[in-house]
């Protein structure tokens, strides 16, 4: 992938956020950077998505800045992202990066949860050879050091990825998809992933608004997380699936909890499939345009149909 354009992208998708905020965002790439490096995109991707959501979901005001460095001799791309927000304290931090832990029950009912975004992050930072550690001050703000152990490469050689789904039976174009998810960073995830198939993507962010969105519009595949504020995604899906436009509607649970009894609960509410986070691109496409396929035919282009 491209170092650079990677990190711009992610500028440009969360700066007007920040902006919005009062909040300044820069990211300053070192010079001895390599201008492309071979790695897994998505997974580095999606650490950064996390670091920078819970980066502006903390800071009030101030700054976030992302210090990107290189260190030949290791062949380690190192990423800090530093926020001037609430910070966290020393007693607090190594419970961050365990599932289900937030820094303090008042952080999170002020600023919203992480979620399971930063132990998710720290394991796939530890696969792909490196890890995901923090340092904090409470009051003065919080940087999240990424280290990924990768390879240089000539940048005639980066390829940005992009979705594929094969074969093209299960082609999305055109589809109407339901997306429920309570954190920010996994919509934003999920718009980049299944957009540029050319469906039509409705998001929103806890069961109550998903029953809602469901029982306005009838959707060709329902993406469901299982623990959302307001209400779950378990007791979303049993109302979508008691009736209404989308009472045979596939559902797809998406969910970071892969327990048997996880399962067992999700095919007690009449799931069509169960993917775990974090996201398998080509996994998701397939299984949507697969779900989507039985649900009804596809929209045929306009211009077909005329004739």
């Amino acid at each position: 992938m491209n170092v650079r354009n990677k990190l711009a992208a992610l500028r440009r998708l969360w700066e007007p956020k920040a902006t919005s905020r009062g909040v300044r965002l820069s990211v300053v790439v070192d010079e001895a950077v390599p201008d492309a490096i071979r790695t897994d995109p998505l997974r580095f991707q999606q650490i950064l998505f996390n670091l920078l959501s819970n980066a502006v979901k903390f800071t009030r005001d101030g700054a976030i800045r992302v210090n990107v460095g290189w260190d030949e001799a290791t062949s380690t791309l190192t990423a800090e992202v530093h926020d001037t927000g609430c910070g966290i304290a020393p007693d607090q931090i190594d419970s961050i990066f365990d599932s289900f832990e937030q820094a303090s029950a008042g952080d999170t009912r002020r600023y919203g949860g992480t979620g399971l975004g930063l132990a998710i992050s720290r394991r796939l930072a530890q696969a792909m050879g490196g890890d995901l550690t923090a340092t904090s001050a409470p009051g003065e703000g919080s940087t999240f050091t990424l280290t990924v152990r990768v390879e240089a490469v000539d940048p005639a050689d980066a390829v940005e990825a992009a979705p594929v789904v094969r074969p093209a039976t299960v082609s999305l174009q055109g589809r109407s998809i339901l997306a429920v998810d309570d954190h920010e960073v996994n919509r934003r995830i999920l718009a980049l992933l299944l957009e540029p198939h050319g469906c039509r993507l409705t998001l929103v962010e806890n069961g109550a608004e998903a029953v809602e969105a469901a029982g306005v519009e009838p959707f060709d595949a329902i993406l469901m997380d299982m623990q959302m504020p307001v209400m779950d995604g378990l007791e979303a899906t049993r109302r979508i699936r008691a009736g209404g436009p989308n009472v045979a509607t596939p559902v797809i649970a998406l969910t970071a909890n892969a327990m048997d009894v996880h399962k067992a609960a999700w095919d007690a509410a009449g799931v069509h499939a169960f993917l775990t986070k974090p996201i398998d691109a080509p996994l998701l496409a397939r299984t949507l345009g697969e779900a989507c396929a039985e649900r009804r035919p596809a929209a045929k282009p306009e211009a077909e149909a005329a004739a």
